[in-house]
């Protein structure tokens, strides 16, 4: 008798318009149920519909209807381009973009910029929430010391960096050896976003300050936050970050 060859589901892409805007991006699977996803966020039904792009286009719109940031919702302060930018960031199912988008909208990054300080800010306070659990997963506290070097660095420029190995990635290492378990997934995304803020911070490039948000989003999924955060890196970043980065200051507050 064969052993039975397991399958993997159908992607159904699916759509929803909602107040004239469409929302694309999001898909369902049926396997044992329907699960239906938005920009994450996930719904799902215990059986089978019987007409389930019909089932899944409802499920989306209670996702969207419950998880979408419309603009109204970003402060009024930030500048009108940067708010634009942000809610897409925090809406859009399209991290790379959004997140590179984002990052543009605060205006052309050149060395010593007023921009290029506010994006500095912004990286910076980023690492805020996730560096912390770093010295939980191994044996150093190299991220945490980075961040303060660098956050220290933009309140007083002659205070001195090691460049090089701010720009490097740390290695988690535990009792000697390189964290290779689960641990791993928290521990790399969080040394990347390190080292690109650093790299952000010398060259004003900002391909590294998209790096850097794009890595602390990924170790604040897999759990490098506090309990009282927000469920999204995006969402926390927006709403506690954005302001004080803007305003060249450290983020001290994280929920």
């Amino acid at each position: 008798m064969c052993a039975m060859e397991f399958q993997l589901p159908d992607i159904h892409d699916i759509s929803v318009d909602i107040d004239g805007k469409r929302f694309n991006g999001s898909w369902y699977i049926i396997l044992n149920k329907m699960i239906v996803n938005y920009n994450g966020y996930t719904a799902s039904i215990p059986e089978l519909a019987t007409d389930p792009n019909e089932i899944a286009g409802r499920m989306l719109r209670d996702l969207v209807m419950k998880h979408y940031t419309p603009l109204e919702l970003i402060p009024t302060e930030i500048p009108f381009a940067i708010r634009v930018a942000a809610s897409q960031y925090i809406n859009s199912s399209d991290e790379d973009i959004a997140a590179a988008d984002f990052v543009a909208s605060f205006g052309k990054s050149v060395p010593s910029s007023e921009v290029h300080q506010q994006l500095s800010w912004l990286c910076v306070n980023a690492l805020s929430m996730i560096v912390p659990a770093w010295k939980d997963m191994c044996d150093s506290n190299a991220a945490e010391d980075t961040f303060n070097n660098l956050r220290r660095w933009l309140q007083d420029p002659t205070h001195r960096v090691d460049w090089e190995t701010a720009t490097t990635p740390a290695i988690g290492l535990r009792n000697g050896e390189r964290v290779g378990d689960c641990d791993s997934c928290r521990l790399e995304p969080t040394a990347d976003a390190v080292a690109n803020a650093a790299k952000y911070l010398r060259s004003a490039e900002p391909v590294h300050a998209t790096n850097c948000l794009l890595s602390a989003s990924y170790a604040y999924a897999e759990g490098c936050h506090s309990q009282d955060a927000p469920d999204r890196f995006e969402k926390w970043l927006v709403f506690y970050v954005l302001q004080h980065s803007l305003d060249r200051k450290p983020n001290d507050k994280v929920p």
